[in-house]
């Protein structure tokens, strides 16, 4: 063999037969060049076309044209707020014929008649994802079109009081309604509002109590009525309420309330002419001008569970009637009225109205006013209007105006302002304060009485509103401890004694003084005691023959004045006894009565009453000198008094 090289012509000839039989082992003899998708697909999917959004119930459905990508996987969706983004993924579906998503929020559902905006890409073997950017934002309205839903709610009407929306509508009467959804918010349109309850279609009406003046005291209302299916309507137009600040004058209770018998009951009233303590609605030649509206209340006759089903105007203070037709209701119901005033006050609930025949309900008593007996002492009259369906009534007590109330007297005929009836001592059962149960009424203070309507089934009504007195006789003067023509006389009046009288209002021992004494009461504190003349002493209208500062009593004209004289003051541990002295005016004048008052007790326990006993006036005396003298110390060794008044009260 040769080992010589072949021409450098030759040598180049055979590298090029090498590379090109390689090039021929590895991709084989062939027109073209075969491709291998992993290693040359550099293209991602292009972008989906034909995106609709269609509004469906609280979701959007979404479709689109396939893409024609062999390598194709799927899709991923994006949603936004805003057409210009941010743009969030909610789902990846695979590959289908025909595409498509529904955007129910993964069952947290999207918000009817809110808009929302999508883009959609679709994303291959390798990962690779159509351009986002490039994709065109599609939008779409979530909840049916108009044609698919129920009825839209119509006609609302909104009251506010203090604490408290009332808001109806004209009910929903197509078929296959079952209810309403009624949404809150604090913003001035539909926007902002969130779903708070839900109303029964037969119960156009919502009383919404959850709502405070610290959150806010403006709100926005929107209501939507739902079928079987629980599809919605579209919002009913917004609308705006403030809570109302509210005074001290609560509108009295709608009376005469009557129900037709139509195939549409209409419910009827008389306009309350006076506000719960007696006082009128408006002063003026327009009785009922600060009246606002009425509240409609429905129940059945099984559960007695109202709702509010209506709101109705004020028709004007030239009329004094009103009424509401109760669509599609039964006269069957029970019907009841509330009266709102223009400060957002509202009135209790009136008496219960139906056409049932088995369902004798009583009428609340209304026009209840209570006064003074001038027949006994120490006794209040009350008297009443005669209420529909009653064969009876039962009258309630109390020491406060909103506090519980004891039933005291049962079974009455309707008292007027001619009946004899006089109640003159607390109740038997009062067990709100056990000492005083069957006590005498005490002077000076006032007490509260309702009244409810019983029918012949036993069926009572609702309390009345109250009304207030004070017991009376013949005369009744209250002598106060704090008037200021009494004086304290400190018979020693030593340097640095304390020895005086001082007014004392409401304190930890006695946290009621300004209810039970008006301006408060007299504390007497003595350093000196003995007898009259001897002890530190508080007079009213002594020293002076010809002073007029005595207190001053019926004068009678011919004959005598007898007058019982009650003591009303506060027991204390640092109390002593004194000793009252009661005179005709004139220091020449005899005594009259000589009592002592013994102001200890071992526990401060309130305001104690005490019978003194009988003065006996003559024609011609005008008045009474008092004197209050400190004679001993009590058992806590103090001699201070605590003295609320003395009060004279005419026997005969």
């Amino acid at each position: 063999m040769l080992n010589t090289l072949a021409p450098a012509r030759y040598r180049k000839s055979v590298v090029a037969g090498v590379f090109l039989l390689m090039l021929f082992s590895l991709f084989g003899c062939t027109t073209g060049v075969k491709r291998d998708e992993g290693l040359t697909d550099f293209e991602a999917p292009t972008i989906p076309t034909n995106i609709v959004g269609i509004g469906k119930e609280r979701a959007i459905l979404l479709t689109w044209s396939a893409n024609t990508e062999a390598d194709l996987v799927g899709y991923n969706i994006y949603r936004s707020s805003s057409s210009g983004g941010p743009f969030t993924l909610v789902s990846t579906i695979g590959k289908m014929a025909a595409p498509s998503y529904l955007d129910n929020d993964n069952q947290n559902y999207l918000v009817n008649d809110q808009y929302y905006y999508y883009k959609i890409s679709a994303f291959d073997t390798q990962g690779k994802e159509s351009d986002l950017s490039r994709t065109n934002a599609v939008q779409a309205r979530a909840g049916l079109p108009v044609e698919e839903r129920p009825p839209r709610v119509v006609n609302i009407k909104v009251r506010a009081s203090q604490d408290t929306v009332y808001v109806a509508w004209d009910k929903v009467t197509s078929a296959h309604i079952k209810g309403y959804n009624i949404y809150r918010g604090l913003s001035t349109s539909a926007g902002g509002v969130q779903w708070i309850s839900s109303v029964p279609q037969d119960t156009p009406g919502f009383v919404d109590s959850s709502v405070t003046k610290s959150s806010a005291e403006q709100y926005t209302y929107i209501i939507r009525s739902f079928n079987e299916e629980y599809t919605e309507s579209e919002n009913s137009d917004p609308v705006q309420v403030t809570l109302l600040s509210g005074d001290d004058t609560i509108p009295g209770i709608p009376y005469d309330l009557a129900v037709s018998t139509d195939v549409d009951p209409v419910v009827s009233w008389h306009k309350p002419m006076k506000n719960e303590d007696g006082s009128n609605i408006f002063d003026g030649n327009n009785p009922t001008l600060d009246l606002a509206a009425y509240l409609i209340f429905r129940a059945n006759p099984n559960d007695r569970l109202f709702s509010l089903i209506g709101i109705v105007e004020d028709n004007g203070s030239a009329n004094l009637t009103q009424s509401f037709k109760d669509v599609n209701g039964t006269s069957y119901n029970l019907f009841a009225v509330r009266a709102i005033d223009r400060n957002g006050n509202v009135s209790k609930m009136s008496s219960i109205v139906t056409q049932s025949a088995d369902s004798d309900i009583p009428h609340v008593p209304t026009g209840l006013t209570a006064w003074s007996s001038t027949s006994t002492e120490a006794g209040i009259k009350l008297a009443w209007n005669a209420a529909r369906n009653a064969t009876s009534y039962n009258i309630y007590f109390s020491t406060v105006a909103d506090g519980g109330y004891t039933k005291m007297v049962t079974g009455q005929p309707q008292w007027t302002e001619t009946s004899a009836y006089v109640i003159n001592t607390y109740p038997s059962n009062f067990n709100q304060n056990p000492e005083k149960k069957s006590q005498k009424l005490e002077f000076g203070i006032p007490y509260f009485f309702k009244v409810s309507a019983v029918s012949a089934s036993g069926k009572e009504s609702d309390l009345s509103s109250y009304a207030k007195a004070y017991p009376g006789g013949l005369w009744v003067g209250v002598l106060e401890g704090e008037n200021p023509n009494w004086n304290f006389n400190n018979v020693k009046s030593t340097a640095g004694s304390i020895a005086n009288s001082y007014l004392i209002y409401n304190n930890k021992d006695y946290p009621a003084i300004d209810y039970y004494s008006g301006a408060g009461l007299a504390l007497l504190i003595a350093d000196t005691v003995g007898t009259p003349g001897n002890g530190d002493s508080y007079e009213f209208g002594v020293g002076n023959i010809f002073s007029s500062d005595y207190y001053n009593l019926p004068t009678p004209v011919g004959g005598t004045y007898r007058f019982n004289v009650y003591a009303y003051y506060y027991p204390h541990t640092s109390g002593g006894n004194w000793r009252l002295q009661i005179r005709e005016n004139g220091v020449l004048a005899s005594t009259l009565l000589e009592k002592d008052i013994g102001g200890y007790g071992p526990v401060n326990k309130g305001r104690t009453a005490m019978a003194l006993g009988q003065i006996i006036l003559n024609d011609g005396v005008a008045g009474v000198d008092l004197e209050l003298t400190a004679i001993s110390a009590g058992a806590g060794g103090g001699a201070n008094l605590f003295l609320d008044s003395l009060v004279f009260v005419r026997a005969q």
